[in-house]
């Protein structure tokens, strides 16, 4: 096959996909007119705006009182939430509270504090006796 006619069976396929989607959404609108409210949720979705599977991200807030907000989502891997956590125990972190999932990704908001020692009369946060 030359390019030309590979290209214009993907033009025959495209315009196939898209009576098939013509058709789908005819279906969605006479569903609606039946009963109203049920299928408003999926008019609403864009799947240009849809977040794509397994973008990592990783977000961490500290606020003024110490406290540290962590949030994970990445692709899951087995012994990712034990590295995790033993990642942020070596930086001088307690985990308050976590939650976390495992379904289809990886994901992990956590509440941290400074973890604390005492050297004499005076406590310091780790960062500082490590510095």
């Amino acid at each position: 096959m030359d390019r030309t006619s590979i290209l214009g069976d993907t033009i025959d396929y495209m315009k196939e996909l898209l009576e098939r989607i013509k058709l789908l959404q005819e279906e969605i609108d006479e569903q609606q007119q039946e009963t109203p409210g049920v299928l408003s949720v999926f008019r609403e979705l864009n799947p240009n705006e849809m977040v794509a599977r397994n973008t990592p991200k990783f977000d961490v807030e500290r606020k003024e009182s110490g406290e540290t907000r962590v949030e994970i989502y990445c692709a899951s891997k087995p012994g990712l939430l034990l590295s995790t956590v033993s990642t942020l125990e070596n930086l001088g972190l307690d985990i308050q509270q976590c939650v976390v999932s495992c379904f289809n990704d990886f994901g992990m908001h956590a509440s941290c504090s400074e973890v604390l020692y005492c050297l004499g009369t005076t406590i310091f946060p780790l960062s500082v006796l490590l510095s």
